[in-house]
């Protein structure tokens, strides 16, 4: 991860705590986190660290990994967020994100999964769809968003949503040649951080071009590809003139808000025969997803 943060004299300090709290953070084990005191993650992390330290290099990993650029979630699911980016290393799935379920679907009998239908209403004997009729079933597992769960199951909270806006360019040669994630440390630029997605995974990009791909987090500004671009542009040193847009994608529900208190161990068993899996009930993370999912099997 590279911070754009500007030079102090003191950074070389900032860094060698930094890297000595990150040391202790990984050694520490995931119970003895959940026991500490619960705040939001900018008061514990301000109480250990210079504020520099958080705003310049803190804020802007935490929002690349929980989307909070505010700081404003729970200090004991950031510090976990922290230990588990210090023990490994940022990863993406070849060919993108869909990869892992087609690859899962696939390896299934023909016919075990009907993809492209739309369920209207869900129980535990029943799943009712728009155009597909009605099927009968000794049990339902809902593994879907927290809006889409609450629509289904009147009565499940939904929670508070942190948006995200994801920039796709295309660009006839690569800003850079480093598999990196590149942080914005100032608030004031649109682009929370980005990424050369074909220095990781060569095949995403089109032919003998290269693939940039960008979050902006929160209400995303008017005019927001050329603010987008500019701002690319002051971050990679380089012009953006002949990069070319893919898509631009908003979700305002992409990921859910964890303010302290935040239980992140909800139930997945609602009734017998019922079970509601997902990152909102868990962690907000892919990680926190698949914890769940393995408790609702």
């Amino acid at each position: 991860a590279l911070a754009s943060a500007p030079r102090h004299p003191a950074a070389s300090l900032d860094q060698a705590r930094l890297g000595a709290s990150l040391v202790r953070l990984a050694a520490t084990p995931a119970q003895r986190i959940l026991a500490r005191p619960e705040r939001t993650a900018r008061e514990a992390l301000n109480a250990r660290l210079p504020a520099r330290t958080v705003q310049g290099v803190l804020r802007p990993l935490l929002a690349a990994l929980l989307a909070d650029p505010d700081l404003g979630t729970s200090s004991r699911r950031a510090d976990l967020a922290l230990r588990a980016f210090a023990r490994g290393r940022l990863a993406v799935p070849e060919g993108g994100a869909a990869a892992l379920p087609e690859l899962l679907a696939a390896a299934l009998p023909p016919g075990t999964v009907r993809t492209g239908v739309r369920v209207t209403e869900a129980s535990v004997s029943r799943v009712t769809t728009a155009e597909h009729g009605v099927f009968r079933c000794r049990s339902v597992v809902l593994a879907t968003g927290a809006r889409t769960a609450a629509e289904l199951l009147p009565g499940l909270r939904t929670p508070a949503f942190h948006a995200v806006t994801v920039l796709h360019h295309t660009a006839p040669v690569a800003p850079t040649g480093d598999p990196v994630l590149l942080l914005e440390s100032d608030p004031g630029g649109p682009v929370a951080h980005t990424a050369v997605m074909s220095a990781v995974d060569p095949g995403r990009a089109p032919a003998g071009r290269t693939l940039i791909t960008s979050t902006v987090l929160g209400t995303p500004p008017d005019d927001t590809e050329r603010r987008v671009r500019k701002h690319l542009a002051t971050l990679y040193g380089t012009s953006t003139d002949e990069w070319e847009l893919l898509a631009l994608r908003h979700t305002p529900d992409a990921v859910p808000a964890m303010p302290p208190p935040h239980d992140g161990n909800r139930p997945v068993r609602l009734l017998a025969g019922l079970y509601v899996c997902g990152d909102h009930r868990a962690a907000s993370t892919a990680q926190g997803a698949l914890a769940s999912g393995r408790r609702a099997a």
